[in-house]
């Protein structure tokens, strides 16, 4: 279950970066939200995660909490907090800080981040990345940005092209990932129990390709090979962002999990959780 601990950056990192274009008249690119979802995998839930983002047109705040949920999380402990802050350069993200705190199976886990010339300069990294993986080598990660920082990035950029198309570079500490997203079209999504939105949203395929830091206890082809995902993004709040509204990835322990969009805050108010 190790690989679990970073699947709330990782994973919703994908979620959002498929966010990366969208036309001003389906989203705006300043504005906050806070949304919550529900992973479900064969049937059963699996995970929760939580994530807020405040824009302006220089600035970023952007917060993401995750944890097991269900059956899985009553026998396995794993969570994690993280948060960053940054500016915008032009079309650019300029992260200032990241900062991760979670725990697995009762071991601490803390990541520390700040930047110096778009630079990550680690301050904190418990327990040292070598117990685990390979180190990602120091010439790869200049001008990295953390999967916050791109969520913010992706939809500054909302009003550049009006697509998903684009990739970023994601650097959280302990692992070097590249991402892919690319513009299927709108699709309409059915409602559902499990979710508040039900409608016309854009779907944006995704894949992501890990490019260092390597687990030791597992074969590096293996871990090289390309993630695919697929997510559904809505202005799901009049005048708001658009934002995930469902999420289809597959993971290696859980299978096929699926993110549904349980609640969401922002522009003119809350809309009510999905009916049980």
């Amino acid at each position: 279950m190790k690989g679990l601990w970073l699947l709330n950056r990782i994973t919703l990192g994908f979620v959002l970066a498929a966010a990366l274009s969208v036309p001003p008249a389906r989203a705006g690119d300043t504005g906050s939200f806070s949304a919550q979802y529900e992973g479900f995998s064969h049937g059963l839930l699996v995970l929760r995660l939580a994530g807020q983002l405040t824009l302006t047109p220089a600035t970023y705040v952007g917060a993401l909490q995750y944890h097991l949920a269900g059956m899985i999380g009553w026998m396995i402990r794993n969570e994690d907090q993280s948060q960053a802050t940054g500016v915008f350069d032009g079309n650019s993200a300029v992260p200032k800080r990241f900062d991760s705190v979670g725990n697995l199976r009762g071991t601490e886990r803390i990541t520390r981040i700040h930047y110096s010339g778009g630079d990550p300069v680690i301050e904190v990294r418990t327990p040292p990345v070598q117990l685990e993986r390979t180190e990602v080598p120091a010439g790869m990660t200049p001008h990295t940005i953390d999967t916050l920082s791109a969520i913010a990035l992706l939809i500054h950029q909302a009003s550049a092209t009006g697509t998903c198309n684009g990739n970023a570079t994601l650097y959280d500490g302990r692992r070097l990932t590249a991402l892919t997203a690319r513009t299927v079209g709108d699709e309409m999504l059915p409602k559902t129990g499990r979710s508040i939105f039900s409608g016309q949203a854009l779907r944006c395929d995704f894949d992501g390709n890990q490019l260092a830091g390597f687990k030791k206890d597992e074969p590096e082809a293996e871990q090289r090979k390309t993630k695919h995902g697929v997510a559904w993004l809505a202005q799901a709040i009049p005048g708001g962002p658009l934002v995930p509204v469902k999420v289809i990835f597959e993971n290696k322990i859980l299978g096929q999990v699926t993110l549904y969009l349980t609640a969401l805050t922002g522009g003119s108010g809350p809309i009510a959780r999905a009916n049980r």
